[in-house]
């Protein structure tokens, strides 16, 4: 691994250059401005620069003697998801450099990979390639909390927190290939493009939990089974399934029962000629309790969740629509047992 920064500091304008803002020519001529006035300088020690191309072909900077310089030594990968980072963060209307450092309230010194403004909004991009226990990492993240910057993770590793005070994605691929971003979703990972996981970051649509207001799709799944009364082939309702970003939840009958305002939506929604009368409440004996489930088209008997299950392996969609998650969709959905809460992409 080499040292690969992507910034330096130009001592006599007063500014930073980043390594990628320059074409091929430019990066020329600025090599023969430096080795004639040796203007540029690091932004981690002030040492003086030397302006090199990776044998990937990317531009970047390196001490012209590293001499007492901590900085720690970074790989390809890690220079080119830094410059990603950059070059989304700035295509969403924010103000972003690579490598900045700063100091908490406190005095403990920090390096953000990359550091993005927004009016007074401040994050922190942290790309994380070896291991680092959680421990470690709340500790940093709290240090970016006392300086008021939000920060958000990228982590190459296998044990990624599910937290809502920890924005983090994992981090899978190689330059060469392209990088792939793994959301934690708390039931599962969301996977997609590093890219467009970054725009979704800069623009406020990663979001943890359920949030309202964001687009979803609801199916109407119908199943056949055979009454275990009379015996007759019978089409019930066997689910309905709301899916919003990563987030798929699927009620039963009973389950969105729960809900009579959703029941009616649904219901509206249903073709003319699948309207299933025989879905009512009915009293259950097992469970002591009047909820609303499928019954018999034929004899009305009571089909319970239970014998749902069974309509699973011969069934298909009816109906699909699109709605947008209300705060009776979410409760709903916080409720549902199968619901647990993670970062997703909206």
């Amino acid at each position: 691994m080499t040292n690969l920064p992507l910034r330096c500091l130009d001592s006599a304008a007063g500014s930073s250059i980043h390594a990628f803002d320059l074409s091929a020519d430019e990066w020329l001529k600025l090599s023969e401005e430096n080795r004639n006035f040796r203007h540029l300088r690091m932004p981690c020690c002030s040492a003086p620069v030397v302006l090199r191309r990776s044998r990937l072909g990317t531009q970047h900077f390196v001490h012209r003697t590293v001499g007492d310089c901590k900085t720690a030594p970074e790989s390809e990968a890690h220079l080119r998801l830094k410059q990603l980072v950059v070059e989304v963060a700035r295509a969403n209307g924010w103000e972003a450099a690579a490598e900045v450092v700063g100091a908490s309230p406190d005095g403990d010194d920090w390096r953000a990979d990359v550091l993005a403004r927004k009016g007074n909004v401040k994050v922190a991009v942290e790309i994380q390639w070896s291991p680092q226990t959680q421990e470690e990492t709340w500790r940093r993240q709290d240090r970016y909390e006392q300086s008021g910057i939000r920060c958000l993770w990228l982590l190459r590793q296998r044990d990624i927190p599910v937290d809502r005070n920890l924005p983090v994605a994992g981090i899978e691929g190689e330059p060469a290939e392209g990088f792939t971003a793994l959301v934690p979703t708390g039931s599962g990972t969301q996977s997609l493009p590093m890219e467009q996981f970054l725009h979704a970051a800069f623009s406020r649509r990663l979001r943890f939990g359920m949030p309202t207001g964001v687009d979803a799709t609801v199916t109407v799944w119908m199943g056949r089974m055979f009454c275990w009364s009379c015996g007759s082939e019978t089409e019930i309702i066997s689910g309905i399934e709301i899916a919003a970003g990563p987030q798929e939840i699927r009620f039963s009958i009973p389950g969105i029962g729960e809900h009579l305002d959703l029941v009616e939506i649904v219901w509206g929604h249903l073709p003319g000629d699948k309207k299933f009368e025989a879905i009512k409440r009915r009293f259950s004996k097992t469970q002591n309790r009047t909820y609303l489930s499928n019954g018999c088209a034929h004899c009305d008997a009571f089909i319970g969740e239970f014998f749902e299950h069974e309509a699973w392996q011969d069934q298909e969609p009816i109906c699909v629509f699109e709605t947008r998650i209300s705060e009776r969709w979410r409760a709903a959905i916080l409720g549902h047992h199968g619901y647990q809460e993670g970062w997703g992409v909206y």
